[in-house]
Parts: structure tokens; sequence; C-alpha cells
């Protein structure tokens, strides 16, 4: 008996030390097989933290956030945690599994989690899009049967910075700093997103309502600028400031305008050039023709009509218009789920976290229809009227959206792409 008791402790100690190697290799990715992302992180910015990702059908390259891909170490170490845990330690309701062998299943097994952990790096949905790869690529390749494609050659270093003008004693001349040519918080869409200069068919292309900055913090960034000679956020790109009048001076003075801009905040983090027209300034100025001139400030808007008298305790919530639209569908990886279909049938892309959560969203609603406008925007009106005709009910919608597209401050909220508002308030436009 004294044997088999040995023999048993003996034989449980083997299998003790034999499952913990096994259990780590099954568990630790090799990180020879994880596949190559094959997008460099930080390729043209726009200024807005977004980059050149993979190019589409069209061959025009998919704007990526500047940070993606991440970086490979970390990114190998999310990875590890989700192979462990058999799902999305971020999505748990996504299965991932990491195999090791050559077979064509196994090789798409190991491109799905690597893009599953890719798309949620940081929370359900938001991590890095699959355009920050070419991991659909090479799925394609290994199901064609072809070579997948090779990662791309490392970013040539910067050429080291020549030596830049010397900037006026205390700074630049303030004179001499382009104006920017366009108002911030024109026409905000709710989601942070307002007017800039049209595009070449004449629509306004969109840039963040808080573009373009202030223009004396915008100035004593870019002193910072040119005393060092480079961008201070982003040292690979050199700037000067001649006082000349020459056209290459002009020019020179628009480049570092331009840099200040794109990098206020981080390498290609601040405002895009659609901000501005410093690009129509610098055509102008290489055709000789005049440059564009600044806008005239903004009209001073008209006082807010007095609002039709909330219900006692707020509104009524039977009266809220519903959303029509869940939040936190198909998720990019970035932040944005899909919203209500554009008129080709495509789904908008709105943020994830839209619409909001209908009791906060109400309670919100209710502040604004006792404050009688916006609270966050108080130059637009709002009233819930409590009746049954169609005024009253395109009021009641026009406050919900109001609501909507300035929850969290001046055009920063949802998009209306994330309900069905439009739509309602067509129908009852249109109805009897």
């Amino acid at each position: 008996m004294k044997f088999i008791d040995t023999a048993f402790i003996f034989s449980a100690v083997i299998v003790s030390v034999s499952a913990g190697p096994l259990r780590l290799s099954r568990r630790a990715v090799d990180p020879s097989l994880v596949p190559q992302f094959g997008v460099n992180p930080g390729v043209n910015p726009t200024g807005t933290g977004d980059c050149d990702g993979i190019p589409n059908a069209q061959g025009v390259p998919i704007k990526i956030p500047c940070s993606c891909p991440p970086d490979r170490n970390s990114f190998i170490q999310s990875l590890n945690a989700n192979v462990a845990a058999g799902h999305a330690v971020n999505n748990p309701g996504i299965q991932v599994s990491f195999p090791a062998d050559n077979s064509q299943a196994s090789q798409l097994a190991r491109l799905n989690a690597a893009t599953v952990t890719l798309q949620n790096l940081r929370g359900p949905g938001v991590g890095c899009p699959s355009a920050a790869t070419t991991f659909n690529a090479q799925a394609q390749a290994i199901r064609d049967g072809t070579a997948a494609p090779s990662a791309p050659a490392p970013p040539a270093a910067p050429a080291p910075p020549t030596a830049p003008a010397p900037p006026a004693t205390g700074g630049v001349d303030p004179n001499l700093v382009p104006q920017f040519g366009v108002n911030p918080g024109v026409n905000p869409t709710g989601t942070g997103d307002c007017d800039g200069i049209p595009n070449a068919q004449g629509v306004p292309i969109k840039i963040p309502c808080s573009c373009p900055p202030d223009r004396n913090s915008f100035i004593q960034s870019l002193n910072a600028n040119v005393a060092a000679g480079h961008a201070v956020n982003n040292p690979g790109i050199q700037v000067s400031f001649p006082s000349d009048n020459s056209k290459a001076s002009q020019l020179a003075r628009l480049n570092a305008a331009t840099v200040t801009l794109q990098n206020l905040r981080g390498p290609g983090v601040g405002c895009p050039s659609a901000a501005t027209t410093f690009n129509a300034q610098a055509q102008a100025i290489q055709n000789g023709t005049p440059a564009p001139s600044a806008p005239a400030p903004p009209a001073a808007p008209a006082p807010p009509a007095a609002p039709a008298p909330p219900a006692t305790g707020g509104v009524d919530p039977n009266l809220v218009p519903q959303f029509g639209l869940a939040s936190g569908l198909n998720p990019t990886g970035t932040g944005d789920c899909d919203g209500i279909p554009n008129a080709q049938g495509v789904p908008i892309k709105i943020p994830c976290a839209c619409p909001p959560d209908r009791d906060a969203f109400i309670q919100s609603l209710n502040a604004n229809v006792a404050a009688g406008h916006a609270v966050h925007n108080p130059t637009i009106a709002v009233s819930f009227p409590t009746g049954t005709s169609k005024a009253d009910q395109l009021a009641r919608l026009d406050a919900a959206t109001v609501t909507l597209q300035n929850l969290n401050g001046p055009g920063q909220g949802c998009p209306a792409a994330s309900t069905t508002f439009n739509a309602q308030r067509a129908a009852i436009q249109n109805g009897p």
C-alpha cells in the first residue's frame, strides 16, 4: 500500500510538471507566426490624426488613425491575452484561436485572431481598422494559394534639417503670419465636425469644429517651431520664417504655418489645411494674383425665441421621439459603427456610442427645454410643445435633434444619422 501511494504521488508530479509547459506553449503565440501588418503608421498625416492606410479599389489611400497599426510588441501582447482567453478580452463574444500548423485553415485562423485583436485593442470595436494592415490581402492570397503580400520596407530616415532663417527678435512678426481665412464652428454635424473650405465640387470639407485654432495660441506654437528650426512636435519637418517679401519667403512662411497647424498637438495631430485658405494663398502667390481675403466675422446670432413652457417635472417621455437605431452596429475598429443608410443604401458611419442612452438623453433634453435653449449651445432655441399638431411634432423633433447634436458641447454629440429623426420629420411633413 505504501508503494502504491508513492507511485501515485510520483505519477501526479510527472503529470503536473509536464502539463505546465504544454499549457504554456498552447497559450503563448509564436511571434514568427503573427502576420505582419504590411503598413507603416504615420504616413501622410492630415493634421486631424488621420493618415494613409491601404488603397481602396480606386487606388486612393483609406484614411486610418496615425497611431495605426500599433506597436508590434504591444500588439502581440494583446494577441497573447486574447488567445489565452479563447476570445477577445475586450469583446468577449468574439472567439479566437491561433493554431500553429501551416494548413490553409490554420493560417486563416491566425489572421482572424490578429484582425479581431487589432479591431478591439482598447474596447469593443475600438482599436485599429483592417485598412491599417494588409491582413485582408494576405487572407485572399492564402485562399488563392498565392504568396501573401510582403511587409513594407521601413520608412527612410528623414534628412537632417538645414539651418532655418533666424526668427525676428522676440518671435515672428504677427503681421506676417498668414490669416486662416476660415471661421471655426461652422455648421456642426454633432460629432465634432464642422465645415471647412469647399472641395472641387463646392462641397465643404469636414474639419474639427475646434479648427482653425485660436490665433494667439497658434502664433505661440509657430514661434516655438521657428525658434527650433523644425516642428517641435514632429522634428523631421523643417520650418523657416523669413521676413522679406519675395515669393520664396512668402511661401516659406505659409509652409511654416501649415506645418505648425498640422502638428499642433503631436506628429500629424492638429488641424488640416482644409481649416484654412493656406493652399489657395500659396497658389495665389505662385500665380502672382491677390491672396484670398479672410472671411467676415460670423454674424451675431438672433436672440432665441421664447420656448413653450416644459411640462411640470420635465418633458413627457412618451412624446420624446424614438431613436429608431441601435448603437454599436458593425464596428470598424476606430470607434465608428453603422448608422442609417445614405441615398445609395450604404450605412453612414457614426460613433459607436451613438445614439446615446435614452434616459441620459431625456435628462439632457429636459435641461435644454427648461432653459429654452441648448445648454451647451445657448444660441439655439428649443421648445417642446405637447400638442398633436404638425408644428408641435416638428418642434419636438427639432428639440431632440438639437439635444442630440450638442450633448457634450457646441456641435459635439451624436449626428442625426444615428437616428431616424430626419425620416420621422419627413413623414410628419408629408402626412395629413
